[in-house]
């Protein structure tokens, strides 16, 4: 049975080995389904924490909704602006790569493992992951800065599809709709939140004149207006 992402792990140590440095673009093109699965994984770290990273949200919000259009539309591998995707590595860059590759596609091994197959095989499985990714990463792009867990939520559910794609699990499809919904549960509750907020507010700025003259009226009651 084929290891999570061996064909990216083997893209991968091919570059490394080999005497001309690869270009970047090639080395995907051989990482099959795996490429896309592992380049929305690495690209999904920084947000898999609590904090808000602000524009870069957005920024990588909007490419990984990229990634995922072009997952559902059939594409072979990742599509990548022609600057980067012509750029060629040293070996001990790719080395690094690979390394690293195999430390998170390790990891995944320990999560993910044939489930649901129907789910995830063949173009039904790429569209599927694609439509989640999309979606996530949209949601992901809303430019909501300094709102704790609104980039964490729909990063796991990206994460979670690429795991579907990696493994051929789709129960992880599941999981990715599941992160999906307490997204959206979670921006609901903070829309609800800030229009209260935003009701207080309004109501105490239009009741200002009248707190101003409860306020007199009390103090001249305990005899304490400076003015009486």
């Amino acid at each position: 049975m084929q290891r999570v992402g061996e064909d990216i792990i083997t893209a991968l140590r091919a570059a490394a080995s080999a005497e001309q440095a690869p270009k970047i673009g090639e080395v995907l093109s051989g990482g099959g389904a795996s490429a896309f699965a592992f380049a929305l994984i690495v690209l999904c770290m920084p947000f898999l924490q609590p904090i808000s990273l602000g524009p870069l949200s957005t920024l990588g919000g909007l490419a990984l909704a990229g990634l995922g259009w072009q997952l559902a539309r059939g594409d072979t591998r990742p599509w990548l602006p022609v600057a980067l995707s012509e750029a060629a590595l040293e070996p001990s860059q790719w080395r690094q790569l690979s390394a690293a590759a195999e430390k998170v596609l390790g990891w995944a091994a320990r999560i993910v493992r044939p489930r649901f197959g129907h789910w995830t095989a063949g173009r039904r499985g790429h569209r599927t992951a694609g439509m989640l990714i999309v979606i996530a990463g949209l949601l992901l792009a809303i430019p909501v800065a300094g709102i704790p867990f609104n980039n964490t939520l729909p990063a796991l559910a990206i994460v979670c599809a690429a795991l579907a794609l990696l493994g051929d699990d789709g129960l992880m499809f599941f999981f990715s709709v599941f992160w999906l919904v307490v997204t959206v549960g979670y921006f609901i509750a903070l829309y609800q939140v800030f229009v209260a907020m935003a009701k207080t507010a309004w109501a105490l700025i239009t009741a200002w004149d009248s707190i101003l003259i409860a306020i007199e009226t009390g103090w001249r009651f305990l005899g304490l207006w400076p003015w009486a």
